[in-house]
């Protein structure tokens, strides 16, 4: 039923590994730690950010520097969130934490190779020698998402309310800051490898928008365990109950939905788009 994502996904892992080799022996030490933690993970924000691209005329080729690059960003944002100076995880996807393998200074650092190199994947390919002015939106958008303005807020925030019970208004800002902003940065960044019009980017912009309230609840869904006391204090469940939360998710998708149905009125192909909302259901069901 989702036989593209398990493509796209190989396809992405394919092209990070390729992307993070050492050229000379002086890297041979921070691409190890670099490679550790990006050559996995779900792919979600790079899947979208191909597809996109793809709908709007652009070649899996041609936008996979932009993929790289929000999976960089992806990968350096999790090593950082697992620091004890942070969210203090020593696992990570079945396996020790960046910190726990390599010490807290090698894993800072790798974040921070994984961090600028999102910049140098998209800056330096082939595609911004030919497109220039779709690299340069590209990093703006990539910019904008995923520093002060979105992601690191997001988590500035998240790390304030941590030990106090927060608002419904403000953990939605959270949410939206801390997650919702990098999946918008990976819409956004297929629309630019494609040279989208502002009207399409503003449609594809609303569908990350329900997508990625729909992720972050489910995910705190699939956190739970059915005890209010032991969950997080800035978990969806915590704030507004399971039964809300299943039913916000819910909504979030047929939000996500309604702007697919306008790509549809304009003559684009959506059905992966649809198909990736399926998956985020399936997840909220646990079949997938």
């Amino acid at each position: 039923m989702f036989s593209f994502i398990d493509k796209d996904k190989r396809l992405i892992d394919e092209a990070m590994s390729t992307e993070l080799v050492a050229s000379c022996s002086n890297e041979d030490e921070i691409i190890k730690f670099m490679r550790y933690s990006a050559l996995e993970g779900k792919r979600l924000r790079g899947i979208l950010t191909l597809e996109f691209a793809k709908t709007f005329g652009c070649s899996y080729g041609e936008a996979m520097p932009y993929a790289i690059g929000v999976e960089c960003i992806q990968a350096y944002s999790l090593i950082h969130d697992d620091l004890p100076c942070m969210d203090d995880d020593d696992m990570r996807r079945g396996k020790p934490s960046s910190h726990i393998a390599f010490g807290e200074a090698n894993a800072l650092l790798a974040g921070d190779a994984l961090l600028t190199h999102a910049f140098s994947a998209i800056s330096e390919s082939p595609s911004a020698i030919e497109h220039p002015e779709r690299a340069v939106k590209a990093i703006a958008i990539l910019s904008k998402f995923a520093g002060y303005r979105g992601m690191v807020a997001g988590q500035v925030m998240d790390l304030e309310a941590a030990e106090k019970v927060v608002s419904a208004e403000k953990l939605s800002v959270i949410h939206s800051l801390k997650t919702t902003a990098l999946i918008k940065a990976a819409v956004l960044l297929g629309c630019a490898a494609a040279g989208a019009e502002d009207e399409l980017c503003a449609l594809v912009e609303n569908y990350a928008d329900g997508f990625g309230r729909a992720f972050q609840m489910i995910d705190d869904l699939l956190d739970f365990n059915g005890d209010y006391e032991s969950c997080e204090l800035n978990s969806y469940v915590k704030v507004h109950g399971e039964e809300k939360t299943r039913a916000d998710a819910q909504k979030a998708i047929a939000d996500a939905r309604f702007a697919l149905s306008e790509l549809d009125k304009r003559g684009y192909s959506t059905e992966v788009f649809y198909g990736l909302l399926d998956f985020l259901t399936a997840r909220m069901e646990k079949k997938v």
